[in-house]
């Protein structure tokens, strides 16, 4: 008998639960809609939310844990870039591309 009970309501809860999760999405959704952004002023109100909450847990690790890293060196850019070639494409190979033939039309049946 308790295991009728327990597969009824695995049965219910598999046939309604797809439709809560729905309906829940759909209200968080309007709502998103209709609250105001995030923006940023040189003033605030109580209306506006903030850009960036105080309490946001990934800020507050990394602030406690990570170590600054330094800024490596780098190189200068004239060492790092070479001037380019004149012309990037081969001279034969812009030839053979310009002289393709495209492949004919089967003969028509008579």
């Amino acid at each position: 008998m308790t295991w009728r009970v327990m597969a009824l309501l695995w049965a219910v809860l598999q046939f309604a639960l797809p439709g809560v999760a729905l309906v829940a999405d759909a209200r968080l959704e309007r709502a998103s809609l209709e609250a105001a952004g995030s923006h940023v002023e040189s003033g605030t109100s109580e209306d506006c939310p903030p850009v960036h909450r105080d309490e946001c847990a990934l800020c507050q690790v990394l602030s406690r844990f990570a170590q600054p890293a330094e800024a490596p060196e780098l190189p200068a850019i004239a060492e790092v870039v070479r001037p380019s070639a004149a012309s990037p494409v081969e001279p034969q190979a812009a030839r053979a591309a310009a002289s393709a033939s495209l492949p004919r039309a089967p003969p028509p049946v008579a």
